[in-house]
């Protein structure tokens, strides 16, 4: 894939044009064996990926092709056929077993090109349209605890789930490690265009499709994908109904204490097992709104997925659609990995708790966050529109972007920096419910902007259907009729959020996060939200700019040909931002700059007493007598450990009489 590479106030914009039309695309959090970061992409054919950087594959000479022998050279040898071998084949192509070869290191830096090139590419045509993509949250490689935590396949291979033009939700697992060109030219995939399926696996590919039970009537508006453990709620409820017999003569701390020992107790026999489940959580505007949360279990420990019926888990019918849902980016055992924010476009974000408290239960709706009335000139209430939602400082407080190009934070467990004397006072609970933010920005074109706009518009069409029809007024109705108003914003307003863990640990914050924001054309990077909110609340940093680390960087001039931006995201290795267009990725980040090579070292200059030792034996040469004159012409003596005896110059004194 050869890029084309258009270079603007100091960074790269690399544009790749795709055959396909793009609905959406994200980097892969973790990294492939060979150092590349792997951007998926979903398409009108399917799901395609991308590794990008690292160590490219050793270059092999290609077999020379065998002709086939013209008839009539026979050459005597006798053919034996076997009826007994011909499933071997078949065998052999479903059990290929790929050992891609890489060079020791990365590919050498080429300055025409100051940028990170394509190593591999793979498509996974699937017979239908991907519309939505995620990945489950997972840690950097510094932040990631024991190998525990994490069930073995988020380790060896790609999980990702997508929603599709059909009204269906699938999950694939794809190996990390790019394919190699010798798998990807084998002589059964030339001709073959079969999609993936159950079965179906080229390069060890898995797909599983959640269709069983209550579906989605309706195309899913997105998909959000989790990992908990394999506990069942019935282990759970009979190990309470056991504590409740066994501690009814003991006191209400006793108990509890009890309960909480023998939940440990099953936690830990669930960690040497190591059973694990997949969470998917999908939401169309089915009805009201329609929230489905399957269960998938994990099979060979947690290896790959199981192919058993999965219907769904959980049925929330929500009070109007969603435009976004989230599940918490703390990863189990936490207890915050079992919330789902649910963000309502209507101006509120919900927050659920899967886990139910008895077999009965569908889970617990645990709070409501609204936005603030925004002003109407009909004088009729309404909530500010909600573009998205996401959590961040490690799932302890929701990031939300408005429509008006508003963004704030609300801090449910109060874990933002705190001014000098104790807990932050700007955030307060009104009626219930958090309204507002513990800090709060702008990004792209801010209300009062839109505002006057709209309003410069409305006086312009007023003052010329009230003018009276006179010659001069004819005229500026004539300009009018042609120029017309101000151009407005066509449709709704686009915009999105996107958070990927900060590799920076300076400031000691594990749960430091990068924040993306977007609205229209407009781009917001945050490097560091800790950092700025820190800045914000005890008011240092850099009130002049944008260049200090952890203040808003603002982009303004993507270049995609005149296509909508679908999508923004970060790759999670670099401060690197992905740009989706209508047929284009682009890719914003700092061109590479050569490799340090190491120095030639310079023999140190020879002092001036070396000099005199090499004169002494006759074998100082031009460059040592220069330095000797350059020393005597600045009036330095020579050294006292000089060879050469010191002249004496004799002086006649006159003394008169």
């Amino acid at each position: 894939m050869k890029p084309s590479v258009r270079s603007l106030d100091g960074l790269l914009q690399i544009c790749y044009n795709l055959p396909h039309r793009i609905h959406t695309s994200k980097s892969y959090p973790l990294t492939s064996p060979n150092g590349s970061t792997i951007i998926a992409y979903g398409h009108e054919q399917g799901l395609s990926l991308i590794w990008r950087g690292g160590r490219p594959f050793k270059h092999q000479p290609k077999p020379a092709e065998k002709k086939p022998k013209a008839n009539g050279t026979n050459t005597g040898a006798i053919m034996i056929i076997d009826d007994s071998d011909e499933d071997e084949p078949a065998k052999n192509e479903r059990s290929y077993h790929d050992n891609p070869d890489f060079d020791e290191e990365d590919a050498e830096f080429d300055a025409s090109e100051p940028y990170e090139p394509v190593v591999q590419t793979l498509d996974l045509p699937l017979g239908v349209e991907v519309l939505h993509l995620a990945f489950p949250h997972l840690p950097l490689e510094s932040h990631r605890p024991s190998s525990e935590s994490l069930p073995e396949v988020l380790s060896q291979k790609l999980v990702v789930a997508v929603a599709c033009s059909d009204c269906s939700i699938r999950v694939l697992t794809v190996s990390l490690m790019p394919p190699s060109p010798q798998s990807k030219a084998r002589a059964e995939l030339r001709n073959t265009t079969s999609n993936v399926g159950p079965g179906k696996s080229a390069f060890g590919e898995e797909m599983i499709t959640l269709s069983s039970g209550a579906t989605h009537q309706s195309i899913p508006k997105g998909v959000s994908i989790s990992v908990t453990s394999g506990t069942t709620e019935d282990e759970d409820d009979d190990i309470d109904m056991q504590n409740t017999e066994n501690d009814s003569a003991k006191t209400s701390s006793q108990q509890s204490a009890s309960r909480v020992f023998s939940r440990s107790r099953s936690r830990s026999r669930v960690n040497i097992d190591q059973p694990w489940d997949l969470l998917i959580a999908s939401h169309s505007a089915d009805l009201s709104g329609l929230l489905l949360l399957h269960r998938i279990p994990l099979a060979e420990n947690g290896a790959s997925l199981s192919t058993e019926l999965h219907i769904p888990w959980q049925i929330q019918h929500l009070a109007s659609p969603a435009v976004s849902v989230d599940f918490n980016s703390a990863l189990y055992p936490a207890s915050r990995h079992s919330q789902i924010l649910v963000t309502e476009a209507k101006g509120a974000v919900r927050i659920l708790d899967f886990l139910p408290r008895s077999k009965a239960a569908q889970g617990s709706w645990l709070v409501s966050l609204y936005t603030s009335f925004e002003p109407s000139q009909d004088l009729t209430p309404k909530r500010t529109t909600i573009l998205d939602a996401r959590w961040v400082l490690g799932g302890k407080a929701v990031l939300v972007l408005l429509a008006d190009g508003k963004w704030g934070i609300w801090d449910l467990e109060n874990a933002g920096p705190k001014p000098a004397k104790g807990v932050n006072p700007s955030q307060r609970t009104v009626g219930g419910a958090l309204t507002t933010f513990a800090l709060d920005g702008w990004a792209g074109e801010s209300a009062k902007s839109r505002m006057a706009l709209k309003n410069s518009s409305t006086k312009h069409e007023s003052r010329s259907k009230l003018a009276p029809m006179t010659p001069s007024t004819r005229k500026m109705r004539q300009e009018a009729l042609f120029t017309g108003p101000a151009r407005q914003p066509e449709g709704p307003a686009r915009g999105g959020l996107f958070v990927s863990p900060n590799q920076d640990t300076s400031n000691g914050r594990s749960d430091d996060e990068s924040v993306l924001l977007w609205l229209g054309n407009s781009i917001v990077v945050i490097p560091s939200l800790f950092i700025h909110w820190q800045n914000r609340v005890r008011g240092s940093g850099n009130l002049f700019g944008s260049g200090a680390k952890g203040e808003p960087r603002t982009i303004n001039n993507i270049q995609l040909g005149g296509e909508y931006c679908k999508e923004v995201s970060l790759f999670s290795r670099q401060a690197e931002i992905l740009v989706t267009g209508e047929h284009r990725l682009l890719i914003v980040t700092s061109p590479l700059t050569q490799p340090q090579m190491a120095a030639k070292r310079t023999p140190p200059p020879l002092s001036t007493s070396t000099d005199q030792q090499l004169l002494a034996r006759g074998e100082l040469d031009v460059n040592g007598m220069d330095r000797i004159l350059a020393g005597m012409s600045n009036g330095h003596a020579p050294s006292s450990n000089s060879t050469t005896p010191p002249q004496t110059h004799k002086k006649n004194i006159l003394i008169s009489l």
